[in-house]
């Protein structure tokens, strides 16, 4: 019987699918494995579900002996070296499309919190300091009328787009990919238009050696309007430095991020002392539905690898 082993404590359907066909163990740790860990499982198993924390770099990857499959409970594959898996015959799979409506939900729900400045009106009031009415107490701002400008016009940017029109917002997106097909209420536009009629322009690319680090100073720079920044993509797609010399000059008037560079981030970073950036510890995808989806999709695949 082929053996599988599952890198974190996931929701149960996986292994609950898994163990029908496999011989199944699992890290019941809340904790990531260590290298050494992972290097001992190249080493004794057949195939592994992950997750995006697990990094298959090209020294674990190196020793692996019996491993034939990587199914990666996750949208992206930037934790694993594909180049040394392929050398390595080793199949690598993701969960594209599961992740699509929690993480255009969570997009549109931190810019939001951030311009109605929910999180300080919440503290205001259980720190005891909402003393009546105030005309002018947290006013933020409406969206109707502005420009959403998204950058990555996959499954995520396309349920983004459409949540976005709901709210009234014009809609242009840019594609790495080329040509956007066609809508009535969707343009589609250049990067450098992009970035300067925006107004809110939430990030929704891979983490590829195209886009590490694309939004730098010099992209900041053609932001002519100050738009507020959502980056629901990996945090090494924004250059950190360059993030906070923007917030610090009001190149950006605002930055909303699920995710950050490093990730975690630490409380005394200068990101986590700026009166308008909200940070979210990567929980895009953080919803009953989309976990049970990725698990149940991540398991699939091993099946249908070993099965099919």
């Amino acid at each position: 019987m082929k053996r599988i082993y599952i890198t974190r404590p996931l929701m149960p359907i996986a292994h609950e699918m898994l163990s029908h066909y496999f011989h199944v163990e699992q890290n019941r740790e809340d904790r990531a494995l260590l290298k050494s860990e992972l290097i001992q499982v190249m080493q004794t198993f057949d195939g592994v579900l992950s997750t995006l924390i697990d990094p298959f770099d090209e020294e674990v990857l190196s020793y692996a002996e019996t491993l034939k499959v990587i199914s990666n409970c996750a949208s992206g594959l930037d934790n694993i070296d594909q180049e040394m898996a392929l050398k390595k015959g080793i199949k690598v799979f993701n969960v594209p499309h599961a992740t699509t409506d929690s993480t255009a939900d969570l997009t549109l729900a931190i810019l939001l919190a951030l311009i109605r400045k929910v999180p300080k009106a919440r503290d205001y009031v259980k720190e005891g300091l909402w003393k009546g009415w105030d005309p002018s107490l947290f006013l933020g701002e409406e969206l109707k009328g502005k420009t959403w400008g998204i950058l990555g016009y996959g499954d995520i940017g396309k349920a983004v787009a459409k949540r976005a029109l709901g709210f009234g917002l014009k809609v242009i997106a840019h594609s790495r990919k080329g040509f956007i097909s066609s809508h009535e209420n969707i343009l589609s536009v250049s990067l450098e238009e992009l970035y300067q009629t925006s107004d809110y322009l939430s990030l929704h690319v891979p983490l590829t050696e195209e886009t590490s680090g694309m939004i730098h100073q010099g992209a900041f720079l053609q932001m002519k309007k100050r738009p507020v920044l959502i980056n629901m993509a990996r945090g090494k797609v924004v250059v950190t430095k360059d993030l906070l010399e923007a917030l610090s000059r009001g190149w950006i008037r605002a930055a909303a991020l699920d995710v950050t560079d490093p990730e975690p981030i630490d409380s005394t970073h200068l990101l986590c002392h700026h009166d308008n950036v909200l940070i979210l510890p990567h929980i895009g995808s953080a919803t009953t539905e989309c976990r049970s989806q990725m698990a149940r999709q991540a398991a699939e695949n091993l099946v249908s690898y070993f099965y099919d």
